[in-house]
């Protein structure tokens, strides 16, 4: 059965989380494949950002908001992602302009929240994919992960700091 349409999901802060979702009929039930395990999914906007999402037979009341073209904030009982989706184009421009992170990384915030925990101190080395520090968020622990080998050069939060988006955690290098 061929897809009439392919999207790419990734969960922030989340390694090794793409998911392909092929939407393979359109109509009041939607055929949905995810990673190739297929799904009838039916759908109802109840406000602004709930939306009533029926799969298997069970419902699920999940709130999403928009937060950029292509960046939702995903709550269904308690658990909050960051889920930004791009189409088979976006995702094929991606792969020839991305090549491996390298060089200084800024590590910023990127929802609100509360340091728990911080992990490393200025002159710490991490390895790729390692904890640097704890942020909570929806009373949700984020942990937040160095994105290269390197070492940390910078530390500009402490426990118990809060935290807006954008807001300038840490550099690794």
């Amino acid at each position: 059965m061929k897809a009439l349409a392919t999207y790419y999901a990734t969960i922030q802060d989340t390694p090794d989380s793409e998911y392909k979702v092929e939407i393979l009929e359109d109509g009041p039930v939607k055929k949905v494949a995810v990673n190739g395990n297929i799904f009838e999914v039916d759908y109802n906007v109840g406000g602004d950002s709930i939306h009533s999402i029926i799969m298997n037979n069970k419902s699920h009341g999940v709130q999403i908001t928009d937060l950029d073209d292509s960046t939702y904030e995903v709550k269904n009982r308690g658990d909050y992602f960051q889920v930004r989706v791009i189409d088979e184009l976006q995702k094929m421009r991606l792969s020839r302009s991305q090549s491996a992170v390298v060089g200084r990384q800024v590590i910023t915030a990127q929802m609100p929240g509360v340091i728990l925990k911080v992990y490393v101190k200025p002159g710490t080395q991490v390895k790729a994919g390692e904890p640097l520090c704890v942020l909570v968020a929806m009373k949700m622990e984020n942990e937040i992960r160095s994105p290269i080998d390197g070492e940390v050069k910078d530390v500009y939060i402490s426990e118990g700091d809060k935290t807006a988006v954008g807001d300038k955690m840490l550099v690794v290098e």
